[in-house]
């Protein structure tokens, strides 16, 4: 009886030992099959362009940019958000306004004033009024400013961009403004835009949470019922600027021009001073070479200098040169061409 006792109680044993063995097997497997599911919700994959910000305990912890399989502390030690940061992304403003300022009207007065509102109208600094549709291309730059420094990003970026607009051209005149290049205007505003959104964030120590790319400004217009009086005025302007321009041309013409002769007056002016020069030193090395001769043969030189100067004087005149105090002179006959006689004896 005893030994009989002994062996059912080993069997007992043996088959609570071997019940333990397989439930707390069970129990390690469930527990890693837990943890791994928890392990496994740490698990992100980042496409292309994209970035992810990583959350410790509520905290912003650090941004990933690498694309490709990534893994952090599995939630609530650690989450994630995914930022595209490298589409680009477009909003328009004006007559094709894809979205207005957020905000419903409280009364039926304000909704019959945003009902015939019209977001493109923009005052001038001389009080007129302008109509200005213009495009936004942007995309996402910090991807924690922009998911957590701001409620509600877009609606952020709308006014801010509608505030640069209204700022850059509430500065000019109309005129300017109808007038004016675009793309300086769609500059300023860019800029101030810039200015703006690098403003919201500058507490959290951030980047701007957006990275304008341009504004794409169409031509502003002035609004309809005054539309054809300011395309006349701005017709009158273009003619006033054509004739300026071609008045200014002119008298670029005729100044050089006069500019031009002067200088050719001048030229001549010193081609016969030069000439001039040279001629009087030529008659002084003439005289002084004179003066010599006329040293050493007096006679001789006061004869030559007598008939050279007659043969000058009288280039067309027959001459006969005689002897002085000559008395009797023998008559001439010379002898034209033939043999005939020209003249007689006296």
């Amino acid at each position: 009886m005893a030994a009989s006792r002994n062996s059912e109680s080993a069997a007992d044993k043996a088959g609570r030992g071997v019940t333990r063995t397989i439930l707390n097997g069970l129990v390690i497997g469930v527990s890693l099959a837990i943890l791994g599911a928890w392990a496994w919700q740490g698990i992100y994959w980042l496409e292309p362009g994209e970035s992810a910000v990583i959350l410790r305990l509520g905290a912003y912890d650090r941004t990933r940019e690498v694309e490709g399989l990534a893994w952090h502390l599995p939630p609530p030690l650690e989450s994630h958000e995914v930022v595209n940061t490298s589409r680009l992304r477009t909003e328009s403003f004006g007559t094709r306004a894809t979205r207005s300022t957020p905000g419903l009207p409280t009364d039926a007065e304000e909704s019959e004033i945003a009902r015939e509102i019209q977001r493109d109208a923009i005052q001038t600094a001389d009080s007129n009024i302008v109509n200005v549709a213009y495009e936004l291309q942007y995309s996402v730059g910090d991807a924690y400013a922009y998911r957590f420094s701001m409620a509600d990003p877009g609606a952020i970026l709308h006014d801010a961009t509608e505030a640069a607009m209204r700022s850059v051209v509430g500065r000019r005149s109309i005129d300017d403004v109808l007038s004016q290049d675009r793309d300086q205007i769609a500059r300023e505003a860019a800029a101030q835009l810039e200015g703006l959104l690098a403003a919201y964030v500058t507490e959290v120590g951030h980047e701007a949470a957006f990275d304008v790319r341009r504004i794409n400004l169409e031509k502003p217009q002035a609004p309809e019922p005054v539309r054809e009086a300011f395309a006349d005025v701005v017709s009158a302007g273009q003619d006033e600027k054509r004739s300026s321009l071609e008045a200014t041309g002119d008298a670029r013409e005729i100044v050089q021009r006069a500019q031009s002769e002067a200088a050719e007056i001048r030229e001549q002016a010193e081609a016969y001073k030069r000439a001039r020069i040279i001629e009087a030193t030529g008659e002084a090395a003439r005289f002084e070479a004179l003066l010599v001769e006329y040293q050493g043969a007096p006679q001789v030189t006061r004869k030559r200098l007598y008939l050279e100067t007659m043969e000058e004087i009288l280039p067309g005149v027959e001459k006969i040169v005689i002897e002085p105090d000559t008395v009797n002179m023998l008559p001439m006959l010379p002898l034209g061409r033939g043999g005939s006689a020209v003249g007689g004896a006296r």
